[in-house]
């Protein structure tokens, strides 16, 4: 699985070379690489949620950080910059509506990785469920695509801007996941450790979906307001020429 995991991750990072020389713009390598270091701190968001690694995988460090984190930091990403060089061309008229379609994409293409996950024995959950009947992997796929689509809406305002401005996505990556999986996610890691009773665990997961649902509103608000800002009724574009501005 690591060897294979390694091959795509090369093929990826290639990919992101490429397109970052042919569209003369550094984003992409750079959050792709970002996501891949800052996988390495994944094991601790994954012991605050009760997440075990297989045992028969190798580690970086000692037995906390396994291989896959590294390689696999990027997939956090990739539906980041796939739906990125979508909409940076002409998208039709793109509104709420379509905002919602991409979150709802996002948790799809999350929820299949914490499933495969699961499936291929790579981790498992402490619980299964959450609390009132929802699945865990839903809940961290909920946490993923927040994470995910506030990055694709801070990509829009790097764009085409300079190698030192757009190593700022660095700190900003970094933050996101603080953002996402300690004080998002703290209402229901908290209440879950803190009591054994299922109802509390259940308001405290009720807490950090409502945190979550209204980061989406933030999110989607922004791209509407992006769409005015430029002007535009049926394409997120940044000028190529910053100049045009």
């Amino acid at each position: 699985m690591e060897i294979i995991l390694f091959l795509f991750t090369a093929i990826f990072l290639l990919l992101c070379g490429y397109i970052g020389v042919t569209t003369r713009s550094p984003v992409f390598i750079i959050v792709a690489l970002t996501a891949m270091i800052a996988g390495i701190a994944t094991p601790l968001w994954h012991l605050l949620f009760g997440i075990v690694y297989d045992p028969s995988l190798s580690y970086l460090i000692g037995n906390v950080v396994p291989t896959i984190t590294l390689y696999g930091g990027w997939v956090m990403v990739l539906p980041t910059l796939v739906i990125f060089m979508a909409l940076r061309r002409q998208f039709g008229d793109y509104g709420r509506l379509q905002s919602w379609a991409v979150i709802g994409g996002m948790l799809i293409y999350f929820w299949v990785i914490e499933l495969l996950g699961v499936e291929t024995k790579l981790w498992s959950y402490d619980n299964e469920v959450a609390a009132l009947g929802v699945p865990f992997s839903l809940f961290l796929a909920l946490l993923h695509t927040f994470c995910a689509a506030a990055m694709l809406r801070v990509l829009f305002e790097y764009w085409r801007q300079s190698l030192s401005v757009t190593l700022q996505l660095v700190p900003i990556w970094f933050g996101l996941q603080l953002l996402t999986y300690a004080l998002m996610g703290a209402p229901y890691f908290a209440m879950s450790y803190l009591s054994s009773g299922m109802w509390l665990t259940s308001i405290g997961l009720l807490c950090s979906i409502g945190l979550i649902g209204w980061g989406f509103v933030i999110i989607v608000n922004g791209f509407v307001s992006l769409k005015s800002n430029y002007g535009q009724t049926a394409r997120f574009v940044v000028p190529t020429d910053p100049d045009e501005n």
